[in-house]
């Protein structure tokens, strides 16, 4: 069984009850809903330059915009990944509305859509069948860091952090729970290829999951990118997985709620310019709405069949949310018949 090791210092509970506190702020600040959608969009954006140039991808801010919106060449590998991971987010969104625990079949699917097109198929959402190293290469020789466990091993491993993880979500604050989740995943090392990123996805649906997504907008690889070298040698605690596996994780997770919390005290200070003063009304937005508004921030437009994809309605159900925004002032249709489109409202 799994059974880390830690300690939840002042410093840590410190972090927690700031953390709480904000989260309340955020969730109570009235705002245009157009500046939530421009905040989720910069949330999305950020998630997925973050995440994936951690791991080495060159691409810009500005360059995985026009990457999502279809403007870079398709068949380059640093536009797939960030493509990839934008489709692993995507599914997120909906995934989280079953409110199902987190399992197996959780990061088969995340690590299938962050490596399609990237490893030969009988690797994507896939248990590696062979050893794992992570290396540096220091004066033009190759050493090795870290030597993650054997295959045969990760099924069972993973099995019991997944059990940890239910065992303890009663009684464990979320936000700890994703801070030991994020070390022991990567520790593992479950893939061939894609672990960064798929543990980090995986952190995020934890949090999703547990209400700690701070209307979509809160992005932690934002803080590992920009503390890098902080992120790999807090995670790093040992040369081989067994050793990994019964380190200490108290350094870890102080990192980790620092930046938990520096990450959410950056955000509450966002939102507190763009909010309303409480004597003006705010519109209010259903979950399958923002992910309309959301596509066509990113698109530019939208069409019923675009709709379809995201909210998975019949044709009624789709023509009365498409209804509902525009009776909201927010879209106003483009063209006629097969040809219509809806656009955001100038």
């Amino acid at each position: 069984m799994y059974h880390p090791r830690f300690t939840i210092t002042p410093e840590i509970n410190n972090y927690i009850a700031r953390i709480e506190s904000i989260r309340q702020k955020v969730k109570d600040t009235k705002i245009l809903p157009e500046q939530e959608i421009t905040l989720r969009f910069r949330a999305t954006i950020d998630a997925v330059h973050s995440s994936t140039t951690i791991e080495g991808n060159p691409l810009n801010k500005n360059q995985v915009i026009q990457a999502l919106a279809g403007k870079l060449n398709s068949w380059e590998k640093a536009v797939i990944e960030v493509q990839n991971y934008k489709k692993a987010l995507d599914w997120i969104a909906g995934r989280i509305k079953n409110g199902n625990d987190i399992s197996l079949k959780d990061i088969f699917k995340l690590h299938a859509f962050v490596s399609d097109n990237l490893l030969p198929k009988q690797k994507v959402g896939r248990l590696r069948e062979g050893p794992v190293y992570i290396v540096d290469i220091i004066g033009r020789k190759e050493i090795v860091k870290y030597i993650g466990p054997s295959p045969k091993q990760l099924l069972v491993l993973l099995n019991d952090l997944f059990d940890w993880l239910q065992d303890n979500k009663a009684v464990l604050h979320p936000i700890l729970a994703a801070g030991i989740l994020h070390y022991e995943f990567v520790s593992i090392h479950p893939f061939s290829d894609g672990n960064g990123r798929v543990t980090r996805l995986l952190v995020k649906l934890l949090l999703d999951l547990t209400g700690y997504d701070f209307r979509g907008a809160l992005v932690l690889d934002k803080y590992y990118l920009a503390n890098r070298l902080l992120y790999y040698r807090s995670l790093n605690q040992a040369k081989h997985y067994q050793a990994q596996r019964k380190a200490d994780l108290t350094n870890w997770l102080n990192f980790f709620i620092r930046g938990f919390y520096e990450t959410a005290k950056d955000l509450e200070r966002e939102i507190s310019i763009v909010s309303i003063s409480s004597n003006k009304s705010v519109i209010r937005l259903s979950g399958e709405e923002i992910q309309i508004l959301d596509f066509v921030k990113q698109m530019g437009k939208i069409t019923s069949r675009d709709t379809a994809d995201i909210i998975k309605g019949s044709e009624r159900t789709i023509q009365r949310r498409i209804k509902a925004l525009m009776r909201k002032q927010l879209l106003v249709r483009k063209g006629r018949g097969k040809n219509s489109y809806y656009i955001l409202k100038s």
